[in-house]
């Protein structure tokens, strides 16, 4: 009830931001009044005033349908319109809940303004009642388009002809009325809206007749467009002429004579493509956001994207038990961006909600017709359902037009003029046809352009491919155009490795990147049922330079393999193949070799791939395929730990890399035979080897080396580098190699490289040196990188470092276990790289941890590898944890070992293995009372350091020898240097086979081994 005749009060309920007006019918949203339907109005009062109580279905047809027969149908569209009004569910705001088998309540608190108190001052009356103007209610709130709105609400008075272009269901009429709703207020004759679609084209044959539909808007009679000018003439007014895309001619010249003869009027105009008029203004209006592909999200960040924003809103306006959780992020992703965004998709889906729930329209989004055909019923036709727009679009094409859309379907993703040309041009339809057709279909929003990368791009948004590839189907034609398209691609692969050395690398990934979506589809035509397999072969061998390239080795590997097992019977063990058939198995069997030694690790199927590949490379005399089977047999032989074969295969390297005449391919032989010196622990010749190769190094012209080696061989060169310097007591210069190589690396944006520079060098040195911050950075680097790239053996590294880094810091049980189960997995992969430092690393930290009987087997198992494969890189290392486990129980045969340990660094020239080991007979012979003996040893091995003072172990010995240096200032009684102590000449253990035989004997470059 309202209070008593002239009291000038109005009883107001408030909830939430909105304030609601019974007696008046108005909703206030703050001071901003909500234009909703009256039916809507009637409903929300009724539950409003009854907030807390659950209203009857039928009691609410009564109150708000009186005498009229309605169906439940109506009560629940204007629901669901009251509730998207409301923002039911937005931020958690409810409003209206649905009480299953028995009707409505008003659930948000509501607070009432009876007689007697004092409201708030109400807004003015609603703009409708003050500014004249037919527009639509909008019953929606307008979701992410509040910057494009913003801007072309300060444009449009100054260009005073704008059109918002964009393809069906993108939102134009919805933008436009909320533009045409901001701005009524500045034009003093108010605006009017001008729908086009009703209208029949061939009704409006010229714009007379289109003059006439406007003259009806505006509620006057004329005969002419001259009569038209002159009634608006004096006006200033904004005209709305949405859906002009079936008119564009006589939208056309009827917008031009309205602003030539009527100053003050401003047209904003939507259609699928722009009107060409004189003094047009075109926006495009752009899908809306939707989360990056590798982005992990919670809700609250999901709904900063507005397409996640509008799924939320309407299905929780749909389904009012729908909650938007973290659980749910994934789910309604992926659903947004199916359906690239478009607003109406979404809308059309999240209706849905009710009958499939949220993982059965995820599942579905592969048939979108069948998924979105029910919409509002009181949208336009062409709405309602998802087919029924993209009928319309199409029904408006030329059959030329037609013709070239259902072929661009074929494309998966996005794709050049050219390509465009080649896969939709046949004899009947030329070159000029599909390039005109092109243009066309852009300007009428059915095809998107991307102008920002290295060349112009189009794409189908997925649900037009989606129709266009039915009508294609039914055309009869698509086998013949999806051969156009796999011909294509395979042309293109093979000209995109002919540009490798002429292009820059992000601008050859951008043009050629782009591509891998595409040839997915034509190899998955090729090598499918109606497909044509020798095809399909020639495709993916034209492909492995671009898997290569992106570090898609997983893919890589398995499109190879299926190549090679389509290959005719026979045809890989002919003796006669040549040709292209012969570069093609060359290719594909080096790829797989490759492939798997990143992906699955050393291994059987690679020796065979490998070796094949090499025979059939030396019968052609193919040096480049000679290099690549080698290096991918060093590598595997490499990884296994086999040190002395490896050095044999660089030896059969270098004399095919003389050969080849390419200083890339010769840098590259010594960088190879160095690691390998290096591992079996010449750690000197392998210096030498490596930075004679560096400082011959030229940056090679061509890029072709990334090719064939896989990394960039300057930076390569630094990983077995950066760990020699450290062995050798160049902690400083060991991090700062280390450190330019990973930016170097990372600047070149080559994956492959960065994964070998993080996993085989950037880690470990950090480790060495004591840096854990460094440490922390790069596993991090290393995990997500071979995590996003599938770098199999790199990834189980990242996690053994992870937990060395935990053991580090807390020295917790989890990364010693964490420790354990990763060198197991190594060990299953059969990659021994660096593998015994890694378990003499670990036996140490199980020492520490109390855990020293599996400290000592696991410091076993490392020496009895490093005797079995001549693996002596880090033998003081090993020998010296053997005897700081054994301190516990056998102080003379831990002395031995550190004696042993001491022998083995100095042979080595390995400095910094000679101070840690040096460091435990020191701390030893202090326990026994020997403080002079201790501080001679280890002051005599710190002495010869130059640099990295404040690195781990130099700091460790520092601190040993100032305690050292106090004791003898201050020596303990005799009584506490007594004890059962070992004597200087303690017998050692048996030594191993001695350093001499294990050193290969440098020979100068370019002479064979």
């Amino acid at each position: 009830m309202t209070g008593p005749v002239g009291s000038g009060f109005e009883r107001i309920l408030t909830f939430g931001p909105f304030r609601l007006v019974p007696g008046r019918k108005v909703l206030l949203d703050g001071d901003v009044p909500l234009r909703l339907g009256s039916r809507a109005l009637d409903i929300l009062v009724v539950l409003a005033e009854r907030a807390g109580q659950v209203v009857a279905k039928d009691e609410l047809v009564a109150n708000v349908w009186p005498d009229t027969h309605v169906d439940d149908a109506n009560l629940r569209v204007n629901i669901a319109a009251l509730r998207k009004a409301l923002g039911d569910g937005r931020d958690g705001a409810r409003y209206i809940a649905n009480i299953p088998g028995r009707g409505y309540c008003f659930v948000a608190p509501i607070t009432r303004l009876e007689e007697g108190d004092h409201p708030p001052p109400l807004a003015a009356p609603p703009v409708a009642l003050s500014v004249p103007h037919n527009l639509p209610v909008r019953l929606t709130r307008v979701v992410g388009r509040a910057a494009i709105i913003r801007a072309l609400a300060g444009q449009l008075p100054a260009r005073r002809f704008i059109t918002l272009v964009g393809p069906g269901g993108i939102g134009k009429t919805t933008v436009a009325l909320a533009l045409a709703e901001e701005l009524a207020p500045g034009y003093e004759h108010g605006v009017r809206f001008v729908d086009f679609a009703p209208v029949n084209n061939a009704t409006l044959a010229d714009a007379t007749l289109a003059a006439s539909v406007l003259a009806g808007a505006l509620g006057v009679a004329i005969d002419s467009i001259a009569d038209l000018a002159g009634i608006l003439r004096d006006k200033r007014l904004l005209l709305v002429l949405d859906n002009c895309e079936h008119v564009v001619g006589t939208a056309a010249v009827l917008a031009e004579a309205v602003l030539r003869g009527a100053p003050g009027v401003h047209i904003l105009a939507t259609s699928r493509e722009p009107l060409l008029a004189e003094g047009e203004w075109v926006q495009r209006l752009a899908s809306l956001e939707t989360p990056p592909v590798t982005a992990t999200l919670d809700a609250a960040q999901a709904m900063t994207f507005s397409a996640v924003e509008l799924f939320v809103e309407r299905a929780t306006a749909s389904v009012d038990t729908f909650c938007f959780g973290d659980a749910e992020v994934p789910l309604v992703v992926e659903i947004c961006r199916g359906l690239d965004g478009i607003p109406l998709a979404i809308e059309l889906a999240a209706a849905r909600l009710d009958l499939f729930g949220l993982r059965g329209l995820a599942a579905r989004l592969n048939d979108r017709f069948a998924l979105l055909v029910r919409g509002r019923r009181t949208a336009l036709p062409r709405h309602q359902t998802l087919r029924a727009m993209l009928d319309w679009s199409y029904e408006l094409l030329p059959a030329v037009e037609r013709a070239v859309l259902h072929r661009l379907s074929v494309f998966a993703g996005g794709f050049a003029m050219e390509s465009a040309a080649a896969v939709a041009g046949d004899a009947a339809l030329n070159q000029a046809d599909v390039l005109a057709a092109l243009a066309n279909l852009v300007a009428k929003s059915l095809l998107v352009s991307d102008a920002g990368g290295a060349q112009i791009t189009y794409r189908l948004l997925e649900m037009t491919r989606a129709y266009a590839l039915e009508k294609l189907t039914e055309s009869g034609d698509l086998a013949q155009v999806r051969r156009r398209h796999a011909e294509c691609h395979r042309d293109l692969l093979v000209r995109a490795e002919q540009e490798w050395d002429r292009r820059p690398t992000a601008e050859w990934l951008d043009v050629h990147g782009r591509q891998v979506d595409n040839l997915r589809a034509a190899l998955l035509w090729a090598f499918g049922p109606e497909g044509d397999a020798s095809l399909g072969i020639a495709l993916t061998a034209a492909a492995v330079p671009l898997w290569m390239q992106l570090s898609l080795m997983n893919e890589c590997r398995e499109g190879v393999r299926r190549a090679l097992d389509q290959m005719p019977p026979g045809m890989m063990a002919a003796d006669a193949v040549r040709g292209a058939e012969a570069d093609r198995i060359l290719r594909l069997l080096t790829a797989l070799g490759l492939s798997l030694i990143y992906t699955k690790g050393p291994g059987p199927e690679i020796r065979a791939a490998l070796n094949q590949a090499l025979a059939l490379a030396q019968r052609l005399d193919n040096l480049d395929y000679q290099l690549r089977a080698l290096w991918g047999l060093f590598v595997e032989t490499f990884n296994e730990g086999r040190y002395a074969r490896a050095l044999e295969i660089s030896d059969r390297f270098r004399l095919v890399a003389a050969r080849s005449g390419d200083p890339v391919d010769l840098m590259a032989a010594d960088r190879i035979r160095g690691f390998a010196l290096h591992l079996i622990g010449d750690h000197a010749t392998a210096r030498h080897h490596i930075e004679e190769g560096l400082r011959r190094y030229v940056r090679p012209a061509h890029r072709g080396h990334l090719v064939r080696y896989q990394y960039d061989q300057r930076v390569a060169a630094s990983v077995p580098l950066s760990v020699i310097l450290w062995i050798q007591g160049c902690p400083e210069q060991a991090m700062a190699m280390m450190s330019t190589a990973v930016e170097e690396a990372r600047a070149m944006d080559h994956a492959l490289t960065l994964g070998y520079v993080l996993a085989t060098a950037a880690c470990q040195v950090a480790l060495l040196v004591g840096d854990l911050t460094a440490t922390d950075r790069y596993v991090s680097l290393l995990q997500d990188h071979s995590t996003r790239h599938g770098l199999g053996p790199w990834a189980v590294l990242g996690r053994y470092f992870r937990h060395r880094l935990h053991v580090a810091r807390e020295a917790t049980a989890p990364g010693l276990a964490g420790m354990g189960a990763a060198l197991e997995d190594l060990a299953d992969l059969n990659f021994a790289l660096r593998y015994v430092g890694y378990l003499g690393d670990w036996a140490e930290c199980l020492g520490r941890a109390g855990q020293v009987r599996e400290g000592l087997q696991a410091v076993d198992q490392a020496l009895a590898r490093s005797d079995a494969g001549g693996i002596r890189w880090c033998m003081p290392e090993l020998l010296r944890v053997k005897g700081d486990l054994l301190l516990g129980d056998d102080v003379m045969g831990a002395e031995a070992y550190f004696h042993e340990a001491l022998d083995w660094a100095r042979r080595q020239g390995a400095l910094s293995w000679e101070l840690r080991a040096a460091t435990s007979l020191a701390r030893l012979w202090r326990g026994q009372g020997r403080q002079t003996d201790a501080h001679a040893l280890l002051s005599g091995v710190y002495s010869r350091f130059t640099e990295g003072f404040d690195t781990a172990d130099l700091a460790v010995a520092r601190h040993l020898l100032a305690g050292l240096t106090q004791d003898m200032a201050n020596p303990p009684p005799a009584s506490l240097r007594e004890g059962g102590v070992a004597a200087p000449g303690a017998p050692r253990p048996p030594s191993r086979q001695g350093w001499e035989a294990e050193v290969i004997p440098f020979r100068a470059p370019g002479v064979a081994c």
